[in-house]
């Protein structure tokens, strides 16, 4: 038993991050965990739920289904990975977890966990831990649905053990290859392991060999496909910080539908989380427009071309095809303004490409490379080495430090109140989380 919530969150940030099975690596499968979910009573399977899995877009889908779900009149919990600066973001209902309910309920898993290790089992990872917790929290305080974000993958994956409603599978592009393969097809067959006997699911996979791979998946399920490829939209009308779209499929059809972003493909995850809705619900008929045009400019989450300040925007990209999405953004919304960028990236990252497409992509005046606060951090010198060798044919300045504070505070000043500059901070998520605390720390002074 632990009587402090600071030492509760200490305890499960010391906990590897991965299982190790029986071939001594990175996946244990699910069985220590569900050794631990058994003896609390199997609360993962108390409450309805809809789980979500891809590459791209998986938290973003997750709180658009949530903005509908609680329009709706239902009361709803969500699960999402990584936190940017408090544990406690991952497990929410209306607002995050309390401390109070967190320490409650990390000791219940610990009781629970103590229990198998002392048979001589394996101690459960990182994310299985939270997962566990955020069962137990949403079990207690009985939700109508709980929306599960996958970690990594979907078919061992800790959130695979639920019994969801309907299931969603959002982009999937080339990541965390070391641990789900190194094609298309493959990092498709692990999401698509989320996939139950006779359970929906919504797709937006934004890859004809990824899709091929759900619709297979989902036939020998028996379950009912709904591709929202075949859902048609228009852009109404972009600005720096709103999309204004139409969307029409042979179901439905929703008009002027208003979200508080300028991120284009914040437009799909949109469309994937209205289709899961109508899905759910699709025995009560179309849900009604006007629930959607308040639902959806609720939307908000941190980190994903999130203004910091007017002319200063962090956003999440940490791999090839958000950046790709990242850029196409950019030149559709602040084509004719000077472009700054602080960047940093995770070493396990294929991250060259990344700085490639960055540079191929955008008119970049200038270029600051730090080095995220992790173990998994990217040398800065080698990230520097690599704009310098993409930019060479341009007149593009590239300054270097590894203090993330020291280098913001440099680039916002350069920035800062001036119309025509605007600077994005993008790479990882690690950054985006530091920035964030750098800026709250600010305003708290």
């Amino acid at each position: 038993m632990i009587s402090d919530y600071e030492q509760a969150e200490k305890y499960i940030l010391d906990i590897p991050l991965f299982s190790v099975n029986d071939n001594k690596r990175h996946k244990s499968g699910n069985n220590n965990l569900s050794l631990v979910l058994d003896l609390l009573g199997n609360p993962h399977r108390k409450v309805k739920s809809i789980h979500i899995a891809g590459t791209n877009g998986k938290g973003s889908t997750a709180n658009f289904i949530k903005c509908i779900l609680d329009e709706m009149g239902f009361k709803t919990g969500i699960f999402t990975s990584p936190h940017l600066m408090d544990i406690r973001e991952r497990i929410a209902t209306d607002d995050y977890i309390s401390k109070d309910d967190f320490l409650k309920c990390f000791n219940t898993v610990l009781s629970a966990e103590d229990k198998i290790v002392s048979e001589g089992k394996e101690h459960i990872s990182y994310f299985e831990f939270l997962f566990a917790m955020a069962a137990v929290y949403f079990a207690e305080k009985k939700p109508d649905y709980v929306i599960y974000e996958t970690g990594l993958g979907g078919r061992l994956d800790a959130t695979n053990l639920i019994n969801p409603a309907v299931t969603v599978i959002t982009s999937i592009g080339l990541d965390h290859m070391k641990y789900l393969g190194n094609t298309i097809e493959l990092i498709a067959k692990e999401k698509a392991g989320i996939i139950k006997e006779g359970v929906p699911v919504v797709y937006n996979t934004q890859n004809e060999t990824a899709d091929k791979v759900i619709s297979k998946a989902a036939k020998s399920h028996n379950s009912k496909e709904i591709n929202v490829a075949k859902t048609k939209y228009i852009i109404n009308n972009l600005s720096d910080k709103t999309i204004d779209f139409s969307l029409y499929n042979s179901y439905y059809k929703y008009d002027n539908l208003v979200i508080n972003t300028n991120a284009l493909y914040q437009v799909d995850n949109a469309l994937s989380a209205i289709a899961a809705c109508n899905e759910l619900y699709k025995d009560e008929g179309i849900i009604d427009e006007n629930i959607i045009k308040r639902a959806l400019p609720k939307f908000f989450w941190s980190g994903r071309m999130e203004h910091i300040y007017n002319n200063v925007i962090i956003d999440g990209a940490h791999n090839e095809d958000a950046i790709k999405r990242f850029i196409q953004t950019v030149n559709e919304t602040c084509g004719k303004k000077d472009k700054e960028l602080l960047f940093a990236v995770c070493e396990d990252k294929d991250y060259e490409p990344m700085i490639k497409d960055l540079c191929n992509g955008l008119e970049l005046s200038r270029v600051y490379v730090t080095k995220i606060i992790s173990k998994r951090a990217a040398a800065s010198e080698q990230i520097k080495e690599l704009f310098e060798r993409y930019l060479s044919d341009k007149n593009t300045k590239i300054i270097c430090c590894d203090n993330i504070k020291e280098i913001f505070i440099k680039a916002v000043d350069d920035v800062l109140d001036k119309e025509d500059k605007v600077l994005f901070c993008v790479g990882s998520l690690y950054l985006a989380g530091s920035i964030k605390q750098i800026v709250t720390e600010a305003k708290d002074d």
